[in-house]
């Protein structure tokens, strides 16, 4: 039996998946026929602002949540970080200028900076002991199922409505995803959270 915690993490992990796809094998047509003077150069540039921001901010914010006791500041920055993730296609409706993509890849890789180190350490501290592979390949199967399917659905969808309609399904299935499986985690990370707290106090009087 998997746990509650790590079940809920997986799910989110796989709704969160899934809507990313549906946008990530066709951003490029989306850009090339909706952004002013664009090129391929430009898609190449929104890639690398993200995954630049990113690299910038993953460090900081994760040493900052190691140095805080329990895993509330964990969850809390993962809620924050996947509830931004979610809504920043919807600017994508209004963006007209390459400048525009330069920035919201920016904020997205802040964002994903927040949920990504919190996800991981979250999931990292409630895999059931001996049972670490599996429950790594279930988060990776049903992830890799989600994109496989996504990734069909989502160029189907924009053929056939229009990309203004699928950024706000995009938004929509990752909105419901985080308030489903993540926030009503909040009790669990929070009594947990204290819980080891007070048992690394316990060791600290021992010593």
């Amino acid at each position: 039996m998997i746990n509650r915690v790590v079940r809920a993490l997986i799910w989110s992990d796989i709704t969160l998946f899934f809507s990313i796809g549906l946008l990530s094998p066709i951003f490029a047509v989306f850009v090339i026929g909706n952004i002013q003077n664009s090129v391929l150069e430009v898609v190449g540039l929104s890639a690398s602002a993200y995954w630049l921001s990113r690299a910038i901010f993953s460090v900081p914010i994760s040493r900052l949540m190691d140095s805080i006791p329990g895993e509330k500041d964990e969850y809390y920055f993962m809620i924050l970080g996947s509830y931004f993730m979610t809504l920043i296609p919807l600017f994508y409706i209004i963006s007209s200028q390459p400048w525009h993509l330069y920035l919201l890849g920016a904020l997205n890789g802040l964002a994903a900076s927040m949920a990504v180190p919190g996800w991981r350490i979250l999931f990292t501290n409630h895999l059931d002991k001996g049972a670490t592979g599996y429950e790594w390949s279930i988060e990776d199967v049903g992830v890799s199922i989600a994109i496989a399917i996504s990734s069909y659905l989502g160029a189907y969808l924009a053929d056939t409505f229009g990309f203004s309609v699928l950024f706000i399904i995009i938004t929509v299935v990752g909105v419901v995803g985080v308030s489903v499986f993540l926030v009503p985690l909040h009790k669990q990370a929070y009594i947990i959270g204290r819980f080891r707290k007070n048992q690394r106090k316990m060791k600290e009087n021992i010593r």
